[in-house]
């Protein structure tokens, strides 16, 4: 019988420990590895966690601990417009 447990998740966890600069390194490097992206979109569980995936066939994620709002303003001032809540472009 298969395992229930996941030992590998696709979408690696914040560490309890990540600092707010740690956070921003991460989307940074998230962004950079998935250059050929236009689209990502945040989301946010409402306690102080955020995500950021790619939009299309081939899902990529990131967690940090940033909240969903944070995270989109982050984006916007380094270069991305958002087209309604959650789904931002590059411009």
């Amino acid at each position: 019988m298969p395992s229930t447990s996941n030992s590998k998740p696709l979408t690696p966890a914040a560490p309890n420990d990540m600092t707010i600069a740690d956070s921003y390194a991460r989307i940074d490097e998230f962004i950079n590895k998935n250059a050929g992206e236009q689209k990502f979109k945040v989301e946010d569980d409402n306690h102080g966690m955020g995500m950021i995936s790619t939009v299309g066939d081939h899902k990529k994620a990131v967690n940090m601990r940033l909240d969903g709002s944070t995270i989109r303003n982050y984006l916007i001032n380094n270069g991305f417009q958002f087209g309604d809540d959650s789904i931002c472009s590059r411009k």
